[in-house]
């Protein structure tokens, strides 16, 4: 166990050397300080309030920020601009006291290492439509948290996500290609990363292929020895998101059972962006319950927060789930809450980057509730990323149901273009033989018909 002091020397190296992921490893040294401790040093009752804040115990967190003396405002105010339940009043109040004192919160770590500048530990995506309106008011601000040497690129990357959930991915693209190279340049980790990510999910919208390994390998290059060790966690869920639009369902179970986040044994706020990439494993391994509960334990703490794109994603996971388990009216329920808050956001991505199993529901949904302009370009959007990225979410086959050496010969002769007749030929059984063969196997692969069959064995990698 570390000391108070070691404890102390940690806490300074934040955020250069030392990390979240670093805290939340060492959180228990943190809960073992006594009243006496933080009394004698005050600077350790931020690590035990973000330890808190980490683990969701959200009013034990405001309860020990009363702990901390006047003198040390500079500090309190930095923890209360990383309170996941500040109101946007207080925030944007703490910012006009800042500015009065001539100095940067460049500590202030607003990512949460998450692969979004405008969705980190707030959810600033409310900022949206004053981005292009009130752009010297944003960057005024801007510099006041993080400096104001760079606060333009700042600005072209918040611009770039705006962009990116209007599907305007012209100009997202163009924007965000322009800050890689600066965010590399400046050695500004935790915005390079957010850069990347979205450069990848904007090929990913455009049809064009986005190689899991290849391209994570890039992220990684591109995010120094420092870097990754803060980062390393969602660069990997970020390479299982992407490897889910691949269809990698190996790379996806793998990471299920070596590297994704446990909502049982040790959950974790900082896990967030780790969650929702596991909800999306979750629907591929058809475990629908398990989306369910996770999205529930995390509802109450993005409902404290106000964290509305988190909200509206939760949801349409859950809609997913219930809709593909054959809960058509729950999933309706669901899908009603998610679309509510996205029209008023502008959320046009958020649903559309689902594909071909939000495609479904929407369409199944729309047979019950009113259409308008946002629902008809929301389905426009969402079918072309299903025809752009045919692979995402397909539950093709159980793990757990085997293929006969008869079945995988019989699906290399259906590709092949062979008839049912053909077929019984090849191995000396009647036709009726045949179809009860192919019947198990549009079984196993979820499939209706035998291009679909061919397909889903393909893309299991069973032929």
């Amino acid at each position: 166990m570390l000391t108070p002091e070691e404890l102390t020397e940690k806490l300074m190296l934040m955020p250069d050397s030392f990390y979240l992921v670093d805290l939340r490893n060492i959180r228990e040294d943190f809960y073992a300080l006594t009243e006496k401790d933080l009394e004698k040093n005050p600077i350790l009752i931020t690590g035990v309030y973000i330890c808190y804040v980490m683990d969701g115990r959200l009013s034990e967190a405001r309860k020990i920020l009363e702990l901390i003396p006047e003198e040390w405002k500079i500090i309190k105010k930095g923890c209360l601009l990383v309170n996941p339940e500040i109101r946007w009043k207080e925030f944007m109040g703490i910012l006009e006291e800042v500015k009065g004192w001539g100095r940067s919160l460049g500590w202030i770590i607003l990512t949460a290492s998450r692969p979004y500048l405008l969705n980190g530990v707030n959810d600033f995506t409310r900022l949206y439509p004053f981005l292009e309106r009130k752009k010297d008011e944003f960057m005024e601000y801007a510099g006041i948290l993080y400096g104001k040497d760079f606060v333009n690129v700042m600005h072209k990357l918040c611009v770039a996500e705006y962009k990116y959930q209007q599907s305007d991915l012209l100009v997202a693209e163009v924007s965000v290609s322009q800050t890689v190279k600066e965010f590399d340049k400046r050695n500004e980790q935790r915005f390079l990363f957010v850069a990347l990510y979205l450069m990848g999910k904007i090929l990913l919208t455009q049809g064009r292929t986005v190689k899991a390994v290849s391209y994570i390998k890039g992220i990684r290059s591109f995010i120094r020895k420092n870097g990754v060790a803060e980062f390393s966690y969602n660069i990997d869920a970020a390479e299982t998101l992407f490897a889910l639009y691949e269809g990698d369902y190996v790379h996806v179970r793998k990471w299920m059972e070596h590297d994704a986040p446990d909502e049982f044994s040790n959950f974790n706020m900082l896990d967030l962006y780790r969650y929702m990439v596991k909800m999306r494993c979750y629907i591929v391994m058809r475990k629908y319950p398990s989306v369910v509960a996770l999205a529930e334990k995390i509802r109450p703490l993005l409902e404290a927060g106000k964290r509305h794109m988190d909200l509206c994603e939760i949801d349409l996971l859950i809609a997913m789930s219930l809709w593909s388990a054959g809960e058509k009216e729950l999933a309706f329920e669901a899908l009603d809450r998610a679309v509510k808050i996205a029209r008023r956001r502008k959320y046009y991505r958020l649903i559309a980057d689902e594909g071909e199993v939000m495609l479904s529901l929407l369409i199944d949904w729309l047979k019950v509730r009113k259409s308008d302009a946002f629902i008809m370009r929301v389905v426009e959007l969402t079918r072309s990323m299903a025809i752009a990225q045919p692979l995402y979410l397909k539950n093709l086959c159980k793990s757990d149901e085997a293929f006969s050496q008869m079945e995988i010969d019989m699906l290399k002769l259906l590709e092949h273009g062979k008839t049912k007749e053909e077929i019984g030929e090849y191995f000396f059984i009647s036709v009726n033989t045949v179809k009860y063969h192919m019947k198990n196997i549009y079984s196993k692969l979820g499939a209706k018909s035998p291009n679909q069959a061919v397909w889903n064995a393909k893309v299991m990698g069973i032929i």
